[in-house]
């Protein structure tokens, strides 16, 4: 069976897409959502190093997302030390799910993977899905998101590889600047262009 990686980046609507995917029966799993329960299970070897590698992240025993974004977002440093302790954890997953995936025969998979392109894992997909906004809006969305600074969202986008690569690189384009009836037509199409191909 076919499986599909979907990218884009910070606050271009990826989840939203690929819940509208979800809805016309693809089998999802989500990186961000992955990441974010490792940080809620204590137990986990991801919440266990952050904890002791990013103390100032706890808000009580919690790891917070909001503090640790705003630790290592400015931290060139800090962020290749939060990703040596995520990534690893967070591939080695989704690739396991990538292999029942392509396995299972009842249908399409879709994943959510933000960093798929820079983390070079583009070779375990069948297509390439990326959602794109022009640059202005994605930066009032991110600034509204998440309550950060225009010099801050710039940092974060920084991080991430050109957008004119990713383009080059992908199968399928989703446009995600207008309004949420604007993406589900994009959507529409994408999937009959998905089932088509």
């Amino acid at each position: 069976m076919p499986v599909l990686g979907l990218t884009g980046n910070l606050a271009t609507g990826k989840s939203t897409v690929l819940k509208l995917l979800k809805s016309k029966g693809a089998k999802t799993f989500e990186v961000d959502e992955q990441i974010h329960s490792y940080y809620r299970d204590k137990n986990s070897y991801v919440y266990k190093k952050t904890r002791a590698v990013f103390p100032e992240c706890l808000i009580g025993s919690s790891i917070s997302r909001k503090k640790i974004g705003s630790i290592v977002f400015s931290n060139r440093d800090k962020l290749k030390q939060l990703e040596k302790i995520v990534h690893p954890v967070v591939i080695k997953d989704l690739l396991e799910w990538v292999k029942k995936g392509k396995a299972d025969t009842s249908g399409m998979v879709k994943m959510d993977v933000p960093l798929l392109f820079e983390k070079r894992l583009t070779r375990h997909f069948n297509k390439i899905i990326l959602v794109v906004v022009k640059k202005e809006v994605l930066i009032q969305r991110i600034i509204k998101k998440y309550g950060i600074t225009k010099s801050e969202v710039s940092n974060r986008l920084a991080l991430c590889r050109p957008i004119r690569e990713k383009i080059k690189g992908s199968d399928f384009i989703v446009n995600n600047n207008l309004n949420f009836k604007r993406l589900e037509k994009e959507v529409d199409l994408l999937w009959k262009r998905i089932k088509q191909n």
